[in-house]
C-alpha cells in the first residue's frame, strides 16, 4: 500500500496498491467456458461449449443460442417409423398415419392410442376369445320318469372366468342334455332344462321300445363384468311319466365361448 500527501486541502491523502493477485478461480465444465480473472482489465465471461459433430444443429447466433438446420440444408429431425416431417415450419413433425377406409366416422368408432410408463405407444386392450367346456354322461339304475313337471333328476354347474381385467365379457354358453327312457306300451316321458321342456315322448303301441332318446340342445348368454367370474348351473328336469316309463342314462355337456372385444 502507498500512501501519499499532506492531508492538507491542496494535498489529500492518496492511498494506492500496486502489484496483488486475482482473488478469482474459474474451471471449464461440460457446456460452459469461463475466462477471466474479475479484474478490470480482464473481467470474468463465460461463453458456451459447442458440439463439433456436424449433425449439431445448436449455435450462438448474435441474439443467443438457436437450433439451425445442419450446415447444406438438412434435417433439423430425422423421423423414423411412425414419424413424419423433419421438424421445420414448412414440415412439421407429425404421425404417419393411414386414411380411415370405413364408411362410419372416424370420431365416432375410431380406437384410441395411449402411452404406457416406459414412454411406448399402446392400442386399446386386445380381444379376447376363450372356450370352457365340460360333459358327463352317467348311466342310472332304471328309475320311473317322474309324474309331475319339471322335477329336477340332475344338476351341474360350469364356472366361467372372464380373462379380460379391462371390459366385460359375453359368454355364449351351449347347453346339451340327452337322456335314455325306456316305455312299455301305453306310456310316456318328457324331459327339459330347468322349466324348460325339450321333449316328450310316448308310445301308444303294444310292445315296449327300449332306451329311446332324443339329443336336444340350447343357447343361453350371459355378460361377465371385467375379471369376473359367473358360475352357470344346469338343472336336468323331467316329467309326465307314465304307463312305467323309466330312465336309464343321463348325458349333458356345457361349452361357454367368452368373447371380448
Amino acid at each position: 500500500m502507498t500512501v501519499e500527501g499532506g492531508g492538507g486541502t491542496s494535498t489529500p491523502y492518496v492511498i494506492s496498491a500496486t502489484g496483488g493477485t486475482s482473488t478469482v478461480v474459474t474451471a471449464d465444465g461440460s457446456c460452459i467456458s469461463l475466462t477471466g480473472d474479475g479484474s478490470t482489465s480482464a473481467p470474468l465471461t463465460a461463453a458456451p461449449v459447442l458440439d463439433p459433430d456436424p449433425d449439431n444443429a445448436l449455435s450462438c447466433g448474435p441474439n443467443g443460442l438457436m437450433v439451425t438446420a445442419p450446415a447444406g440444408g438438412g434435417q433439423a429431425v430425422a423421423a423414423a417409423c411412425g414419424l413424419s416431417g423433419d421438424g421445420s415450419e414448412g414440415s412439421p413433425l407429425a404421425a404417419a398415419v393411414a386414411d380411415w377406409p370405413y364408411a362410419c366416422d372416424l370420431d365416432d368408432q375410431g380406437g384410441l392410442v395411449y402411452c404406457d410408463s416406459t414412454g411406448v405407444l399402446r392400442s386399446e386392450p386386445r380381444g379376447r376369445v376363450v372356450v370352457i367346456a365340460d360333459a358327463e354322461n352317467t348311466a342310472v339304475p332304471a328309475t320311473p320318469v317322474p309324474t309331475g313337471s319339471d322335477v329336477p333328476v340332475l344338476e351341474r354347474t360350469l364356472t366361467i372366468d372372464n380373462p379380460d381385467p379391462c371390459r366385460e365379457a359375453v359368454a355364449l354358453i351351449h347347453q346339451d342334455m340327452d337322456i335314455d327312457i325306456t316305455l312299455p306300451a301305453e306310456s310316456g316321458g318328457g324331459t327339459g332344462f330347468g322349466p324348460d321342456d325339450m321333449t316328450f315322448v310316448a308310445n301308444r303301441g303294444n310292445f315296449g321300445i327300449p332306451s329311446t332318446h332324443t339329443q336336444v340342445t340350447r343357447v343361453v348368454t350371459r355378460t361377465i363384468p371385467p375379471g369376473g367370474q359367473h358360475v352357470e348351473t344346469l338343472v336336468l328336469t323331467m316329467g309326465r311319466g307314465s304307463g312305467g316309463s323309466t330312465y336309464s342314462r343321463l348325458q349333458w355337456a356345457m361349452t361357454a365361448f367368452v368373447v371380448v372385444v
